[in-house]
């Protein structure tokens, strides 16, 4: 088994307290257990896993031993480390291997992985205010492209940002991610080739993956997309679909210019081949300006766009919808069908309620992220001692750059043994390669996100890891 692929599965193993080499020997039993680690695969090297989770090689080789000793791994000098499998169920219960630890102890965490902003007061106060017996018929709707009225209101906010749009072209989604996996069902088959951005939101690349397709990274730069290394990519791969989120990007919070928007366009029609954009923090400009829709070009009827009310009103409402063609739209509804029938009617009623206000909610949560984003910039600026980020321009995340090329991915498990968990860049490399690079969403409340921040500073002033690009990584 390759280091990088264990210290992906391994996640934030280093949580809580205790000695090292158990959590990492519990986690490594967690693994087994569940089936990602199997017989038969050969650990890592000491040394190179060592300096992959910037702990010292004899933490690794204590952990090896103790697992060696309860019948997990068999050691071989001079042939490694291999999997035995499960003979040694139930030892989970000896001292040191207590699987549950690691759950238990995460919630002693600040959690600074999850981009999720909470729900706006003022939507609180909109869900106890609505009448269910005001819509007792339209409760029982059941239509897979999602109510009509849904439609119309969706369609008039794409208009007012000048988009023009009918309801015939809105399909309702229980959230973004899956307007997007439905379009990868619907236009990708096994062997086919997506391309997206170098970086990327995890989600769209495993939906790409589960379909039997493959993912090709198009190259990034401080100001998102580069439209010559995309061309090349669809001249060579000849994709199925091109995957994009252009603007507040996740995670690199790149914003793309105008002139490289009517670019991808262009290439679109061309060579005919549909581009789906996620567009679900565009709205979340600090400045509010409303960069275009690719779809606002003339994209030869190949434009899909993924919208969202999740990120600006309340994440846990799942209300997205696919913007397109009509009769692609209409191709997509057998696809929304088998995949939940339709979206939630209650998710529905308040939606409509919501993109009726939508413009109202989008000050609202720019006045929060915009105050939580100074929380985070301060911190970094004051005391992570050689930091630095990308422009902050809005959305959700702030895409920091460790110095000295160090390893983002070691400094994540060292922050994890400080009580704060935070993803490296790795965790959105399409290549699964290291960088320097942290996500740091300013999501969490004022008072969590400021003692998280602290919390990585603790950490960063004890940090000794290998850099990126060491032979051992």
């Amino acid at each position: 088994m390759g280091t990088n692929r264990l210290v992906h599965l391994l996640d934030q193993w280093s949580i809580g307290g205790g000695p090292l080499y158990r959590a990492l020997g519990d986690r490594i039993l967690h693994l087994i257990a569940e089936g990602s680690l199997r017989a038969g695969e050969r650990l890592p090297p000491e040394r190179g896993l060592a300096a992959a989770l910037g702990v010292s090689r004899g933490t690794v080789v204590r952990s090896y031993d103790a697992l060696a000793e309860v019948g997990a791994v068999r050691r071989v000098q001079g042939s490694g480390t291999t999997i035995e499998g499960t003979r040694w169920s139930g030892v989970a219960d000896r001292d040191g291997f207590v699987g549950e630890e690691l759950w238990e102890s995460q919630r002693a965490s600040i959690d600074l992985l999850k981009a999720v902003p909470r729900m706006l007061p003022s939507v609180g106060e909109l869900v106890t205010s609505i009448d269910l017996t005001d819509h007792v018929d339209d409760l029982d709707e059941a239509e897979p492209l999602g109510w009509w009225r849904l439609r119309e209101r969706i369609a008039d906010l794409h208009t007012r940002q000048e988009l023009p749009t009918s309801p015939h072209q809105i399909l309702v989604t229980s959230g973004a991610q899956q307007a997007i996996s439905l379009t990868i069902s619907a236009m990708v088959k096994p062997g086919d080739v997506v391309l997206g951005e170098e970086c990327t939101w995890p989600g769209l690349v495993d939906s790409v993956l589960q379909v039997g397709a493959r993912f090709e990274p198009v190259l990034l730069d401080g100001n998102g997309i580069v439209i010559d290394d995309l061309a090349a990519k669809l001249a060579r791969y000849r994709p199925s679909l091109i995957a994009l989120n252009p603007q507040h990007q996740n995670p690199t919070g790149t914003r793309l210019p105008e002139h490289r928007v009517a670019a991808i366009a262009e290439l679109v029609r061309r060579h005919r081949i549909p581009v789906i954009e996620d567009r679900v923090t565009a709205d979340l400009g600090f400045d509010r300006r409303l960069r275009p829709a690719i779809d606002q070009f003339d994209t030869g009827g190949y434009g899909l766009t993924a919208g969202s009310i999740c990120k600006v009103a309340w994440p846990g409402l799942r209300v997205g919808w696919i913007r397109g063609d009509a009769q692609v739209v209409n191709q997509l509804r057998s696809h929304k069908a088998v995949a939940d029938m339709h979206t939630p009617a209650l998710s529905q009623l308040l939606g409509i309620a919501i993109v009726d206000r939508y413009e109202e909610f989008v000050e609202e949560r720019l006045e929060q992220t915009r105050a939580l984003a100074d929380i985070a910039l301060d911190a970094l600026r004051a005391d992570l001692d050689g930091w630095t980020s990308t422009p902050l321009r809005g959305g959700l995340c702030l895409w920091a750059t460790l110095p000295d090329n160090a390893s983002a991915t070691a400094f994540a498990q060292h922050a994890a043994r400080h009580g704060v968990s935070v993803a490296s860049g790795r965790s959105f490399d399409a290549r699964d390669i290291d960088g320097p690079n942290v996500r740091i969403p300013f999501t969490a409340s004022a008072s969590v996100l400021s003692e998280g921040m602290r919390r990585l500073a603790t950490a960063w002033r004890t940090f000794d890891g290998a850099p990126v690009g060491s032979d051992v990584i």
